[in-house]
């Protein structure tokens, strides 16, 4: 009897250590999962205000630490995307001007946390993490704005949605993170989405000033052009920034721009130029635009100080695309 009363008592000793250490377990873990680091954070309205109060700020960046898909799928107006989980996170964040401020958001706030804690650690003066990620935001009933690419270019890319008259703007960079001797190389081109030849009369409605695909914009037959402005902007405040000179100043002769209208050919960027243009040997609506720094008083070649830049493409129907890029 005395061994059968030793025996369960063991058990029941093993099962008491067994339950606590499953209890300890699960207590851990719940707490990984949910607390927050002691990092910056700021509430969704107080950061809805930072950003209204910043619209003008070109040293005030929003950062979206989301996977890709995430991001594509609706985020803050003007943010740019820097997945956390990727193994390049900290070397990309890294390039960053330490010195602007920067709103961080994620998902629910778990992720932004931890990204924000990085970049304390690396040295970033002013950081915040958005509690509550955009799930808070979006339950805020704040906007959100979704991103359109495509999926057969590896190149960072913006496209327009299809105008009332049928065109498409797009707009390329060889890459969204570069140094300061790197040459930014940006394609932009005008295509016509629909089956049928399209006739689009020529508007003149530039959405911002400074639009150019050379030194010379007023002599150019292109229905659009980009300019790069340093620090972040959206279609919100573009219009109050300056842009930089990427392009050499050079003699410019006087000349009317004459173009009525554009005949596109179906599912094409090929266009005939009127007046006077010929379907049978159109003339591409695309343009390279090269730049290995920007000008000062149009002659002094100075490469880009590091920091965040916009990039604007707009054509004369009043579309405008944005695209952003850090320079280390």
């Amino acid at each position: 009897m005395k061994g059968k009363l030793w025996i369960i008592a063991s058990l029941l000793t093993l099962l008491i250590t067994f339950a606590g250490c499953n209890s300890q377990k699960t207590t851990t873990t719940s707490t990984i999962t949910a607390t927050t680091p002691n990092v910056p954070t700021i509430t969704t309205p107080d950061a809805y205000i930072l950003i209204a109060k910043n619209m003008n700020n070109p040293s005030f960046v929003i950062i979206d630490v989301r996977t890709a898909s995430e991001f594509d799928s609706g985020h803050i107006t003007g943010s740019i995307n820097l997945d956390y989980e990727s193994t390049q996170f900290t070397s990309e964040v890294n390039k960053l001007n330490k010195n602007d401020v920067y709103l961080v958001y994620c998902a629910t706030g778990i992720r932004g946390a931890a990204a924000t804690q990085i970049m304390t650690s690396l040295g970033f003066k002013n950081v915040q993490n958005m509690a509550g990620g955009i799930a808070a935001w979006i339950q805020a009933g704040y906007p959100t704005v979704q991103t359109t690419t495509q999926s057969t270019t590896t190149m960072p890319t913006s496209i327009s949605t299809p105008a009332g008259n049928g065109l498409q703007l797009r707009v390329t960079v060889n890459a969204t993170s570069l140094t300061s001797n790197d040459t930014l190389q940006v394609n932009v081109s005008e295509y016509n989405t629909l089956s049928t030849n399209n006739n689009v009369l020529a508007e003149k409605n530039w959405g911002i000033d400074g639009l150019a695909t050379g030194a010379c914009p007023n002599i150019s037959v292109l229905p659009f052009g980009v300019a790069l402005f340093r620090g972040q902007y959206t279609a919100q405040n573009v219009s109050q920034g300056v842009p930089l000179e990427i392009f050499a100043m050079v003699a410019c002769p006087n000349y009317i721009r004459l173009v009525t209208s554009y005949t596109f050919l179906p599912e094409s960027i090929n266009a005939a130029i009127m007046p006077g243009g010929d379907l049978t040997s159109p003339t591409p609506m695309s343009a390279t635009i090269t730049t290995n720094g920007v000008y000062t008083n149009g002659i002094q070649l100075t490469p880009m100080d590091a920091g965040l830049y916009t990039l604007v493409a707009g054509d004369e129907w009043g579309t405008i695309e944005f695209l952003y890029v850090n320079v280390d």
